[in-house]
């Protein structure tokens, strides 16, 4: 089935909310590249969603990182770096890249998902 449109433009449109493929790579090779913009984003679309989470827990891994893990496990980890991520990006530009603070903050204990919990 053909699809009318004007303009001639052979390359793909994006979907509203779906991160940019060059972008994704970029972030897949090195986590530290997420943005506070990819952030606000995955609510909008699956892949914002995947592209954060597969951050969060790359980042959960770093060796500085390490005596968390051991302590909280990967998963709370992870979390406690979404937090720190969600939580340093407020306020922030999107192009901001808040890993390197996020990673720091959760190594010196400021965010552990395991203790921000309610109860």
């Amino acid at each position: 089935m053909a699809v009318a449109g004007c303009g001639g433009d052979d390359e793909p449109r994006r979907v509203p909310g779906t991160p940019d493929p060059e972008h994704a790579a970029e972030v897949a090779r090195d986590p530290y590249k997420i943005t506070c913009g990819d952030l606000r984003r995955q609510p909008l679309h699956h892949e914002s969603q995947k592209l954060v989470i597969r951050a969060e827990f790359a980042l959960a891994q770093v060796p500085e990182l390490e005596r968390i893990r051991a302590k909280e496990t990967l998963n709370r980890t992870g979390r406690s770096v979404y937090f720190a991520l969600t939580e340093i990006c407020k306020g922030r530009r999107p192009s901001f890249e808040p890993a390197r603070l996020a990673v720091a903050a959760v190594r010196r204990g400021e965010y552990l998902a395991a203790r921000n919990r309610p109860g």
